[in-house]
């Protein structure tokens, strides 16, 4: 896991801001398949006290992911 100092230089934005937008060269974007459960999701936008409701195609889009993965353990069951 990163520190707070480590993700805003390798990110490039602060914890509690870090979104999938204007992310720094080289940093991939990965989307949590459990996401796909949501009409609209409401990723941070560098700040933490910003964010923007996308739906799941906008995020798709906006976000120039890498690929759907399957991190989050046991969000079936919620």
């Amino acid at each position: 896991m990163l520190t707070p100092e480590e993700a805003e230089t390798l990110v490039g934005h602060r914890v509690g801001g870090v979104c999938p937008f204007a992310v720094n060269e080289g940093v991939s974007v990965y989307l949590d398949q459990s996401l796909k459960r949501f009409d609209a999701v409401f990723p941070a936008c560098g700040s933490g006290n910003s964010a923007i409701e996308l739906s799941i195609p906008e995020l798709e889009r906006y976000s120039g992911f890498s690929a759907w993965v399957d991190v989050c353990k046991g969000w079936q069951e919620a």
